[in-house]
């Protein structure tokens, strides 16, 4: 009985064969498990938003019989210059909590106008929004008008009249809203530049907290500002080109200045307006680790009549702020005799009362939560991020032992093996053509040099489809095109745009030449799996399935992965068109690199 040919092998090698197909099988089974895995991982990420870490802050503002919140959510990032957001306003009756649209946006001040309107102020525009009804609406909108970043304006409604207050340097200037002929006035000089302020509209004042972001040395004060008539010094000037002097100044009449403390890293006040003015100020210190917030009340002596600052206890907390927790704030608001702290816990937000004795003591009554969404922790974040940088990193090293162990050099010893004994048996062979596959890397480059020299004509393009440099070359970002709403059709426009052309550029190259200009560089060239050019269909089909491989940097992970898997480097489209992409030039007396 004639045996088959790869009887006669040696039994070493064919061991070492079977081993080794077998190790390729299962590796290549777990790289693809590992590459869905990711994959999804990957997509869950950034398709959704709920476990990325936030934070907010909570404004309450004095309107009406309701609670009227403004809930303020931060975007974190790594300067906190360049720190956005987002806030909306909340109304809160009994355990019904309403929230309005969502406006982007850091709130500086918020006031109540009248009964039905609420005024908000960003560092650059004013907005009215009308509260009457299920909708609030917003009415108006007015740019603050000033250019500098460090201004830190406040708007707040007093005596029907709404003022500007913000820093100029290291003074506190303020200015009756929307009236620019109105001479500003200095209220207050601090000892240095970069200063933030918040602003309470009292019975009888404005009320000012001051905070020095440099040394955190904390002040408040109270004016009563008004308007007077200018008498001018100079008879008016006949000439045209002068600038005429204002026919209005602002006047301030100051009632109350005081410093409250040191090293305070935020702040939030209020004013007790009954029986008589009793300031309460919340902070937090820059070098206090436990991040615990304190309350300070000032008081004043019957005797004496002088007044002081008091500490007074905070809400309590049933467990002490955690490090990896982000939102940590204590807002304080005050009506009549009652004063009113909500507060962050555990992502929660709470909201308890109080009324100061006359010594400053508070006993606050049990809290209770507000039926507000939670904020996210960098826990579990840190947690997702971990295991995806974890699989990926799997991945990565399933790929490049694939890489190092692929088949076709045992594939390649075998046959040659095979030959030499078909040949001692004088059986003939139709020979097989001799393929060396271009790696992954060389082709990576050379698509990236091909994405270059396509690039004027994108840029031609621009004036037409009205597109951004960053829209039509989205793709090549991990993270850019990240979630699927408004926002996301300009990017895929140009997106695709920027693919057609480069499709479109390798259809013709490669039908022309058979390789891109890329290709040509790294010796690179198309064929079928004869090693012969390919039809023009199936240069056509590879090229054509480019605009979807590229459209997303996840659909990207496909490709990439049947390149690692298929042992012979091809793409989607490689295997939809029967083509390869090959070394142009393979010595024949290249040495086999498996040592038996």
């Amino acid at each position: 009985m004639k045996h088959a040919p790869d009887d006669d092998l040696p039994e070493l090698l064919r061991r070492r064969i079977l081993r080794q197909r077998k190790r390729l099988k299962i590796a290549r089974i777990s790289f693809a498990v590992t590459a869905v895995i990711s994959v999804l991982l990957l997509f869950g990420a950034n398709q959704t938003q709920t476990l990325a870490p936030n934070a907010r802050v909570i404004m309450v503002v004095p309107h009406g019989d309701s609670l009227w919140l403004i809930d303020q959510h931060l975007e974190l990032t790594n300067q906190a210059t360049a720190q956005g957001g987002s806030f909306a306003l909340v109304r809160v009756a009994g355990e019904t909590v309403l929230t309005g649209t969502r406006y982007d946006g850091l709130v500086r001040s918020a006031t109540p106008l009248d009964a039905e309107h609420v005024g908000i102020a960003t560092s650059s525009r004013f907005m009215v929004f009308n509260t009457a009804g299920e909708e609030w609406q917003r009415d108006k909108l007015e740019n603050i008008g000033l250019n500098d970043p460090e201004a830190s304006p406040v708007v707040v409604s007093f005596n029907n009249v709404l003022w500007l207050c913000w820093a100029r340097g290291s003074e506190i200037m303020v200015q009756p809203f929307g009236r620019p002929e109105v001479e500003a006035r200095s209220v207050h000089k601090a000892p240095s530049s970069g200063i933030e302020l918040q602003a309470h509209a009292g019975r009888d004042a404005i009320w000012l907290s001051i905070r020095e972001t440099r040394g955190g040395n904390l002040s408040l004060l109270s004016f009563t500002p008004g308007t007077e008539a200018v008498t001018a010094a100079n008879p008016p000037d006949e000439d045209a080109d002068a600038t005429p002097e204002p026919a209005q100044r602002t006047s301030v009449q100051r009632h109350f200045s005081a410093e409250v403390t040191s090293n305070v890293l935020r702040s939030s006040f209020t004013v007790l307006e009954a029986p008589d003015a009793r300031p309460v100020v919340a902070f937090t210190r820059k070098d206090d680790t436990s991040r615990a917030w304190h309350l300070m009340v000032w008081t004043r002596d019957a005797q004496s009549g002088k007044g002081a600052w008091v500490d007074a206890a905070p809400p309590a907390r049933e467990k002490p702020v955690a490090g990896l927790e982000l939102t940590n704030f204590v807002t304080v608001s005050a009506r009549g005799e009652t004063l009113r702290a909500v507060y962050s816990e555990a992502g929660e937000v709470r909201d308890s009362e109080t009324k100061p004795a006359a010594d400053g003591s508070l006993d606050w009554s049990t809290p209770k939560v507000l039926a507000l969404d939670k904020t996210n922790s960098p826990t579990i974040y840190i947690v997702w991020i971990s295991l995806l940088f974890a699989v990926v990193l799997i991945m990565a090293s399933q790929g490049v032992w694939l890489l190092l162990n692929r088949e076709r050099p045992l594939d390649r010893t075998l046959v040659n093996l095979l030959e030499n004994q078909e040949k001692e048996a004088g059986v003939k062979k139709e020979e097989t053509p001799k393929l060396l596959y271009a790696n992954p890397l060389a082709r990576a480059v050379s698509l990236l040099l091909d994405i270059a020299m396509t690039s004027p004509v994108v840029i031609l393009l621009q004036s037409i489809y009205g597109y951004s440099w960053e829209q039509a070359y989205g793709f090549l970002a991990i993270g850019t095109v990240t979630s699927f709403d408004a926002d996301l059709l300009p990017t895929l426009q140009a997106t695709l745009v920027t693919l057609l052309v480069l499709s479109i550029y390798g259809m013709v190259t490669e039908l022309v030449w058979g390789r891109t200009f890329g290709k040509a560089l790294f010796r690179l060239r198309v064929v079928d799996a004869e090693g012969e050019p390919p039809a023009a269909w199936r240069i056509v089909v590879r090229n054509s399935l480019k605009v979807l491989e590229l459209i997303h940097w996840a659909i990207l992970l496909i490709p990439m992965g049947l390149m690692m898997m298929t042992g012979k480097q091809q793409r989607l489209g490689d295997l939809a068109a029967g083509t390869f992409v090959i070394v142009d030039v393979v010595p024949d007396e290249a040495p086999d690199d498996i040592d038996i």
